[in-house]
């Protein structure tokens, strides 16, 4: 997945996000997100769509990666006055 956005001080972001699943369980094992930021150059401007994180060009990545693991928790019981106030 891929998107641009255009932030209020106009620079470019771009983010991707990767979800891996088992295909057994159909349960996502791991969810890595990439976000890349176009920093403005010496005259004030940001380079527009591809250029703007291209080699050469400066701009700021944010990477995250989890790994994610699934398991059976004991069922809890929600308490009398919870209850009442999720109706």
């Amino acid at each position: 997945m891929s998107e641009y956005l255009s932030r209020a001080d106009r620079t470019q972001t771009r983010s991707f996000l990767d979800v891996e699943l088992d295909h057994e369980t159909g349960l996502a094992n791991k969810l890595e997100l990439l976000i890349m930021t176009g920093m403005k150059n010496e005259q004030g401007k940001t380079a527009k769509g591809d250029a703007a994180f291209g080699d050469g060009t400066e701009h700021v990545v944010f990477r995250y990666s989890y790994d994610l693991q699934h398991q059976k928790v004991d069922q809890f019981e929600i308490p009398r006055a919870a209850q009442k106030m999720l109706r």
